[in-house]
């Protein structure tokens, strides 16, 4: 009996079943009601013909090592799993309901995301990857397809029905689990993996979001195992002359053959890129030439695209603004709207006298309503930096190494974004301990699951 055909479902245990919400080759997802606490789930079986073809043991392992891999895995960017179950003749995992859209969808007919989401996904990408890789956990089968976007934009892995646990015998080498045009090298020869497989097709779906294309897409699978294998696809600023070019090392050194040539870590790729996006930035600053002339502050058209950015030119004397001053808003603001921040802040710091004019003349251009809003927030408290742009003093100091604080940031900008750096060292001026920091950074975050969370990930709790 075919996934459309099995019988509906009422219930499974406690929870009152509703529509089916999507089938797959493993299973299916229903939307479901839990009446003990009132809450909406989604809730992912077996199903029921592969149970009957002589490998239900197998297959129940494997749906709970699904369950026990992201079960231990509580982070704003992993689908949430709440409880596994079992019945007569299904397993069911109860997960948290994601109400969005997935990235394959966002991606649908070659269609690219503006160059600040595909980053900004990528990142809580990385920051989910790097969480679950910390915890012994790979995910083995990262595609556009297990990529929720929700509501408010924010990018959810799920289904580690495939997972490697490590200590867990379930999965073992020779095994080929994946889908193919996402698969790292490995993957496909039957070698042991690690996270840097992980990391090799999250490469993949950036490369896809960044250019329209897939970066192996043979017609067959053997077309596919023999590029990922042995060729390699296109610089992505080939595919997308809008893209700037020093993307392109990073992204082709994440798709290289040899795990041990490609970055060693989620946090190494994450850093690669930003360092990337900074020199993209620089280049873009000293190359282009602009007419010099007078002109507004760019605001977003309403495609949430800049405009007259013609208009733009750099000041052509110094002005009152120390160069760290710029540098700490150009890096938050090029997160969101890419290297042309930096042309943008100098323009618009001819216009202004105070960092409150400053960030009001730049916080238009920054499309999301959210990360506008946090934008103006983390800025509006900051008490150091406005010291050093009045010139009366040079801020407050900290006595915390630099690397703490910026490993502070890294985790904080799960839950905040791009502006988790500024905010960071901010409290650090603050702060005399990095447990002192830490609690400052989780009284800085709105929502209280997440704050619980970064409380827990740093060891508050």
């Amino acid at each position: 009996m075919s996934a459309q055909t099995e019988p509906p479902v009422a219930s499974l245990g406690k929870y009152r079943v509703g529509e089916t919400l999507g089938a797959g080759a493993m299973g299916i997802v229903y939307r479901a009601f839990d009446p003990d606490i009132e809450r909406h789930v989604a809730i992912k079986t077996v199903r029921r013909e592969l149970l009957d073809n002589g490998e239900r043991a197998s297959l129940i392992a494997r749906f709970r090592n699904e369950a026990q891999a992201a079960g231990r895995l509580a982070h704003p960017h992993i689908v949430g799993v709440y409880d596994y179950g079992e019945t007569a003749d299904t397993a069911y995992i109860v997960m948290e309901l994601v109400s969005g859209r997935s990235l394959k969808s966002v991606l649908e007919g070659g269609r690219i995301p503006d160059l600040a989401a595909a980053l900004d996904w990528f990142a809580q990408l990385l920051a989910a990857l790097g969480f679950a890789h910390e915890r012994g956990v790979i995910h083995r089968d990262v595609k556009p397809a297990n990529l929720l976007i929700d509501q408010q934009g924010r990018l959810k892995v799920t289904d580690f029905g495939i997972a490697h646990v490590e200590s867990s015998a379930l999965t073992m080498v020779g095994a080929m689990i994946g889908t193919p045009g996402y698969m790292s090298p490995e993957q496909f020869s039957g070698d042991a993996i690690d996270a840097r497989s992980d990391l090799f097709s999250a490469a993949v779906v950036l490369y896809q979001m960044l250019t329209g294309q897939r970066a192996f897409a043979g017609a067959s699978q053997a077309a596919v195992m023999q590029q990922v294998m042995h060729e390699t696809p296109p610089l992505p600023s080939a595919c997308n002359p809008a893209l700037p070019p020093a993307l392109d090392a990073v992204l082709m050194r994440a798709l290289s053959k040899a795990r041990a040539a490609r970055y060693a870590s989620a946090s190494a790729l994450s850093e690669a890129l930003f360092e990337a996006a900074g020199a993209a930035a620089r280049r873009d600053d000293d190359c282009t030439v602009l007419e010099a002339r007078a002109a507004p502050c760019t605001r977003p058209s309403p495609d949430g695209s800049l405009s007259s950015l013609s208009s733009l030119s750099l000041p052509s004397s110094q002005t009152q603004w120390p160069d760290s001053t710029l540098g700490q808003i150009e890096a938050c603001l090029a997160a969101q709207i890419g290297p042309v921040a930096r042309l943008l802040v100098r323009r618009c710091a001819q216009r202004a006298t105070d960092l409150a004019a400053l960030v009001a003349l730049v916080a238009p251009s920054i499309p999301s309503e959210k990360a506008r809003a946090q934008f103006i927030a983390a800025f509006r408290s900051d008490v150091s930096l406005a010291a050093s742009v009045s010139g009366s003093g040079h801020g407050q100091t900290t006595s915390l190494p630099a690397e703490d604080v910026q490993a502070a940031a890294r985790k904080l900008a799960v839950y905040v974004g791009p502006i988790a750096l500024i905010i960071a060292k901010r409290e650090a001026a603050r702060a005399h301990d990095i447990g002192a920091l830490h609690a400052r950074l989780a009284a800085s975050i709105s929502n209280p699951r997440d704050r619980e969370l970064f409380a827990r990930d740093v060891g508050l709790s």
